[in-house]
C-alpha cells in the first residue's frame, strides 16, 4: 500500500512539474507573431508519416558513418514507440503483479509485441552504444561544431546527450532485468510461463540472475521496476529545458512545416506593415518559435551548408541555436509581453529584448547566406533557416540601410539598368543579332514567351547557351517569341538580398508587361527566374505556366 502511495506522490510531482516547464513553452508560442499553418490538413499528415515516422531524411543514401547514425536513430525512435506500452506496463505493475494494458494479453497482441519488445531493447541497447562511441570516441564533426563559424562552447549539450543516452540504456535495462527476473523468481506460475515463451532475450537475462540466485532475481526485479518508474520520470523532466525537446516538438514540427514551394518567399505588406524585417526575439513567429524548439543540434544543416564549408560566419546551427538562447534568456519578458502596455498610443506592445541583428546575429553571418536550403534540405525535423536570414536582411536592408558597400552599386544598377551588373539595358537583345528571333511586338498571339533573364542576356558564357537553345526551338518549330529590350529583370536578387521594396516594384513592373501581351505560357533557363516567376508572381497577381527549357526540350 505505502509502495503505491510513494510512487503516485512522485508521478504526481514529476508530472506537475512537466506540465510546467510544457505550459512556459506553450505561452513563448503564443506570445510570438502568429502565422496560419492549419491549412492542407491531409498533405501535412502526409508529411508527418514519411518524414516522421518513415524516418527519411535519416535513411538517405548518405556515407558510411552518417548511415549507420540514421539507423541508430531510426532504432532508438521506434524503440520509443513500441517500448512505451512496456513503460506503461511496468509503471502498471508497481500498483498490481498482474497489472496488462488492455489489449495486450497473450490473448491478444501480447505475445507478438513482448517478442517484438524483446528484440527491440536489446537493439535499442546496441545502437545506444553506438551513439555513445561516435559521441565519446570519434568525435563526429557534425555533432561538435564546425569552427570557427560554430563558436558556441557545447560542453552542456555534450553533457545532456550522455545523460540522456544512459537514460535510455538504463531503461531498456531495466525491461530485461524485471521481465527476466519475474520469469526465474515465479517457475511455477503458468501465466508468467507463457509469457516465457516470448521473450527469450529476457529469459536468458533470468538465466544469468538465477546463476546468483532466486531470491536475488526476484529484488533485482523489484528494484528494475522502480528503477524504471523514476528514470522515466527524471527523463521527461530533462526534455523541456534541453535540446531533447524535440521529442515532443518535432514530429508539430513537421506537422506545420512549409508545404507551399520551397523556394517561395514571404510576402511583405509594404503598405500596412508598421515594420520590415526581423530585428527583435519577439518578431518571429510561432512556427519560427516552433523551430527553435525542435532543434536536435544534430548539424546536419551546417554539415550541408556552403557557407560553413568555406569558412564563412555563417553555420545553420549556430544561427538557430543563438536565437534560442536569447529566446529562453527572455522568455518571462515574452510570456508578459502579452499583458503589458504599449509604446504609448496603447496598440504597440514594447518589444523584448535589445536588436538581435548585429549583437546575436552579426551582419556577416547574415550575408554569408546563399539561401540555397541546403541546410532545410538536410534538416530532419524541418526546420526554416533561410525566411528567418531573409526577414533579418530585410530589417538591415530597409529599416537601417546596413548592408555590404557593394550592394549599394547592385541595387543601383537594378533600379537603373535593370540587371545586377549595370550593363546597359539596350544591349539585353543583343545576343539575337542574325538570328531573326522574333519578339512580341511583331508576333503577339505566340505560344511561348522565352524569358532570357538577365544572366542569359549579358553573360558571354550564358548567351551561348541562349543562342544555341534558341536554335533548338526553331528547329522544332516551337511557336515562341521573345520580349527583346522590353524584357525587364524580375527582382529575384534584390529579394533574397532583402531589398523586398525594389523586388516588389521591379516584379510589377515585369508581371503588367507579361499582361500586356496576355503571355499564359513562359520557357526559362535560369532557376532563379523559373522559381520566381513560377512561384512567387503569383503573391502580386502574375500566375503562369512556366516551363524550364530542359523540361521542353525533353517533350519535343
Amino acid at each position: 500500500m505505502m509502495t503505491g502511495i510513494l510512487f503516485t506522490f512522485c508521478i504526481l510531482a514529476a508530472v506537475g512539474v512537466f506540465f510546467y516547464q510544457l505550459w512556459r513553452r506553450f505561452q513563448l508560442l503564443r506570445s510570438a507573431v502568429p502565422v496560419s499553418r492549419f491549412d492542407h490538413i491531409p498533405e501535412r499528415v502526409r508529411a508527418v508519416l514519411v518524414w516522421a515516422f518513415g524516418q527519411r531524411k535519416f535513411l538517405r543514401r548518405n556515407p558510411g558513418a552518417e548511415r549507420s547514425a540514421g539507423w541508430m536513430h531510426f532504432f532508438i525512435f521506434w524503440g520509443f514507440f513500441i517500448l512505451g506500452i512496456q513503460i506503461v506496463t511496468m509503471f502498471g505493475r508497481i500498483y498490481s503483479d498482474s497489472f496488462v494494458v488492455p489489449g495486450f494479453s497473450l490473448r491478444f497482441l501480447g505475445g507478438p509485441y513482448s517478442l517484438l519488445r524483446d528484440f527491440m531493447e536489446v537493439a535499442v541497447l546496441f545502437w545506444v552504444g553506438v551513439a555513445l562511441v561516435r559521441w565519446g570516441i570519434t568525435h563526429a564533426p557534425r555533432l561538435y561544431g564546425f569552427l570557427p563559424p560554430e563558436r558556441r562552447q557545447r560542453n552542456k549539450s555534450h553533457w545532456e546527450a550522455y545523460v540522456i543516452l544512459l537514460f535510455i540504456a538504463i531503461i531498456m535495462v531495466a525491461g530485461l532485468v524485471y521481465d527476466g527476473g519475474r520469469i526465474v523468481s515465479h517457475p511455477n506460475n503458468m501465466q508468467i510461463a507463457r509469457e516465457a515463451r516470448w521473450e527469450p532475450l529476457s529469459a536468458l537475462v533470468g538465466l544469468g540472475l538465477a546463476k546468483v540466485g532466486t531470491s536475488f532475481a526476484s529484488h533485482a526485479s523489484y528494484i528494475a521496476l522502480w528503477v524504471n518508474g523514476l528514470v522515466v520520470l527524471v527523463f521527461l523532466n530533462l526534455l523541456p529545458p534541453s535540446k531533447h525537446f524535440h521529442i515532443i516538438t518535432a514530429i508539430p514540427n513537421i506537422f506545420f512545416s512549409k508545404l507551399e514551394p520551397k523556394g517561395r518567399l514571404s510576402k511583405q505588406d509594404l503598405e500596412n506593415d508598421s515594420r520590415f524585417g526581423t530585428s527583435h526575439i519577439d518578431h518571429f513567429t510561432w512556427k519560427q518559435v516552433l523551430d527553435m524548439f525542435s532543434c536536435t543540434e544534430c548539424g546536419r544543416c551546417s554539415s550541408h551548408c556552403p557557407a560553413t564549408a568555406s569558412k564563412k560566419p555563417l553555420a545553420p546551427r549556430q544561427l538557430l541555436l543563438d536565437l534560442r538562447d536569447y529566446l529562453y534568456g527572455h522568455q518571462d519578458e515574452m510570456i508578459e509581453k502579452r499583458s503589458r502596455p504599449g509604446n504609448g498610443d496603447g496598440t504597440e506592445p514594447l518589444e523584448v529584448g535589445e536588436n538581435i541583428v548585429g549583437p546575436i546575429i552579426h551582419d556577416d553571418t547574415l550575408w554569408s547566406c546563399t539561401t540555397c536550403r541546403a541546410c532545410e534540405e538536410a534538416c530532419p525535423p524541418m526546420i526554416e533557416y533561410v525566411d528567418k536570414i531573409v526577414d533579418m536582411r530585410r530589417h538591415l536592408v530597409q529599416e537601417e540601410a546596413r548592408f555590404p558597400k557593394e550592394l549599394t552599386r547592385t541595387f543601383k544598377n537594378m533600379e537603373t539598368q535593370s540587371n545586377p551588373w549595370g550593363l546597359d539595358s539596350e544591349q539585353r537583345f543583343e545576343w539575337a543579332e542574325r538570328m531573326n528571333v522574333p519578339t512580341f511586338a511583331d508576333k503577339p498571339d505566340a505560344e511561348f514567351l522565352y524569358y532570357v533573364g538577365c544572366a542569359g542576356s549579358f553573360d558571354d558564357r550564358n548567351k551561348k547557351t541562349t543562342q544555341a537553345f534558341v536554335r533548338v526551338l526553331q528547329k522544332a518549330g516551337v511557336d515562341f517569341a521573345c520580349l527583346a529590350r522590353e524584357e525587364l529583370c524580375n527582382g529575384e536578387t534584390a529579394r533574397r538580398l532583402g531589398n523586398e521594396y525594389l523586388y516588389q516594384s521591379m516584379a510589377q513592373m515585369l508581371i503588367e508587361t507579361f499582361n500586356n501581351y496576355k503571355v499564359r505560357k513562359i520557357i526559362v533557363n535560369c532557376p532563379h527566374c523559373f522559381n520566381t516567376i513560377k512561384n512567387e508572381f503569383p503573391q502580386f497577381g502574375g500566375s503562369y505556366e512556366v516551363i524550364h527549357a530542359a523540361d521542353l526540350v525533353c517533350q519535343l
